[in-house]
């Protein structure tokens, strides 16, 4: 009888590393078909070099069939690709607080349009999100943490209310669902005028506002780190576009 179990639990063993395995590629393949798309614009395959997407949707765990909350995406370069990546049967938000939206208000919707079906548009008055509480699977926010502190004519106040919006956001996700974070790095116990000024955040901080809303910390990586690329310096100039010393956080919904 210990014989045969023994058996068993070898053959369940073995199995499940056989279908884990199968599930792991499956997702890998997926990622970088959606990467490779032939309807992804030329100008921003160019950018994944630097970016590094491939790596960062596996490290966050995306897969196809996934309803994902894209948060402030901006022009829509990590909307595009996750798209792609879940496919008919997911679904992707593409968020933009009043902020982003004024920057981007005339020209995202001619994206998606007639394409990309499984994408909506969400461009709600607050950095807040109001979606049916745990129906997203996993969300990304990519160099837009730090304008929670950009002073701007569209917000209202000069600072956004940060602990509504990633309360919003830990509603929206399902249980265990996660949020992905890049941006960044700033100078350690920046305050919100510096943030505000240089653009950038010291991780710290983000870990302390994210633990605050109801966020688990899970996971980090240094795969975008840059040490040539100093805390202080403006990310926009010219030789460090895409290159920027850049923070990776994964947080989870307990």
């Amino acid at each position: 009888m210990k014989k045969y179990l023994k058996l068993m639990a070898s053959a369940i063993a073995v199995s499940s590393c056989i279908y884990g395995t199968s599930s792991v590629v499956v997702a890998d393949d997926a990622i970088a078909a959606a990467i490779a798309h032939p309807d992804r614009p030329a100008e921003e395959k160019a950018r994944d070099a630097g970016r590094k997407p491939a790596e960062v949707l596996k490290f966050v765990g995306i897969e196809p069939g996934m309803t994902v909350l894209d948060i402030n995406s901006a022009g829509g370069y990590y909307t595009e690709i996750l798209a792609h990546l879940v496919g008919p049967e997911g679904k992707v938000y593409a968020h933009n607080g009043p902020v982003y939206w004024d920057y981007v208000k005339d020209s995202v919707g001619k994206r998606y349009e007639g394409r990309l079906e499984n994408v909506e548009l969400l461009h709600p008055d607050t950095e807040a999100v109001d979606l049916p509480e745990g129906s997203v699977d996993a969300a990304v926010m990519v160099l837009a943490y730090h304008d929670y502190y950009f002073v701007h004519k569209a917000r209202a106040e000069p600072q956004a209310d940060v602990d509504s919006a990633l309360k919003s956001y830990l509603k929206a996700l399902k249980k265990g669902g996660k949020i992905l974070i890049i941006d960044h790095v700033g100078p350690v116990g920046a305050d919100a005028a510096t943030i505000n000024q240089i653009h950038r955040i010291d991780p710290a901080r983000v870990k302390a506002e994210m633990t605050a809303a109801g966020f688990m910390l899970v996971k980090e990586s240094d795969l975008l780190a840059n040490p040539a690329d100093g805390p202080t310096e403006s990310p926009f100039r010219a030789e460090m576009r895409g290159k920027t010393d850049r923070f990776i956080q994964v947080y989870m919904k307990p």
